[in-house]
């Protein structure tokens, strides 16, 4: 006997075709993206690049599976941390730049808008340390992620060319500044009774290093 069958399906049936159907993708959510990665952050401060994908997810409440729908690979979530790390720290340095201000007032700017974060964001702080060391972060990610210090970079540029700061390369310049900021915030965090002591002997040191 042939059952007759309908050439229109019912909507519940074509709900259900639809679920199934593989050409059809769901909208991400930013709040799912931003939950994962700041599971990430925690997992990475604490575990280093080892931390797990399961653990991340487990993090963010979500299923690992979940976590590949937002990041196709580990690798690419880590080339994702770093640059929400980087961006997150330039909304703390860029907002009320000096861009008016001489060398070394833009200078001192950056690296007390620099211990600023570091001390706010200690967790995120360690994170993009162990990422910064991990050797996993693409030379193209570093690149797009220093894109939001646009105007930190031409200054140092600009007084390179000066004559103002030694003439080093810009990424061993920066390195100079992060490196001594990092160490000011450990002393501050130790002594928090002579923080601001601290915090200008940490610039004067930074700028007897990148001065001609």
């Amino acid at each position: 006997m042939q059952v007759w069958q309908s050439p229109h399906p019912t909507p519940i049936i074509e709900w259900t075709l639809t679920l199934l159907s593989p050409s059809v993708a769901r909208p991400l959510s930013p709040e799912k993206r931003l939950a994962l990665l700041q599971s990430a952050v925690n997992a990475v401060a604490d575990l280093g690049v080892l931390a797990s994908t399961a653990s991340i997810a487990r993090g963010a409440g979500v299923a690992e599976g979940t976590l590949f729908t937002y990041f196709e690979t580990k690798e690419n979530l880590l080339q994702a941390l770093y640059l929400h790390l980087k961006q997150g720290l330039a909304d703390t340095m860029t907002p009320d730049y000096p861009r008016e201000a001489d060398y070394q007032e833009r200078a001192r700017h950056v690296f007390q808008r620099y211990v600023d974060w570091g001390l706010s964001h200690g967790t995120e702080r360690t994170a993009l340390a162990r990422l910064t060391a991990s050797g996993l972060i693409l030379e193209a990610t570093r690149l797009q992620g220093m894109e939001a210090f646009a105007d930190v970079a031409g200054m140092i540029q600009q007084a390179i060319d000066d004559g103002v700061f030694i003439d080093a390369p810009l990424g061993l310049l920066s390195s100079v500044i992060e490196d001594i900021a990092g160490r000011t915030i450990e002393y501050v965090e130790r002594f928090p009774a002579e923080a601001e002591r601290h915090r200008e002997l940490g610039f004067r040191m930074v700028w007897a290093a990148v001065k001609a």
